[in-house]
């Protein structure tokens, strides 16, 4: 959780890219951690709403719901 702490930590700063860099480690490492997915989810939403590209938009929404969905009990 180490790593989702500091990715939301950047997040909050404004710091997408690296925490868009440190959330993936977090998930590759640990993909089977709900928090680590739920802050995931977080920050891509938070970068395909500051996003201009609309691919990009659509890059990072795939990504959040990705992540939502394994952030889910069920999931």
């Amino acid at each position: 959780a180490g790593l989702a702490n500091r990715a939301k930590e950047l997040a909050d700063a404004g710091e997408l890219r690296l925490a868009c860099q440190l959330i993936e480690w977090a998930a590759a490492a640990t993909p089977e951690v709900p928090f680590v997915h739920e802050v995931r989810a977080a920050v891509y939403e938070q970068r395909r709403r500051e996003e201009l590209s609309l691919m990009s938009k659509g890059i990072f929404g795939t990504a959040a719901a990705e992540s939502r969905a394994k952030a889910e009990p069920d999931g």
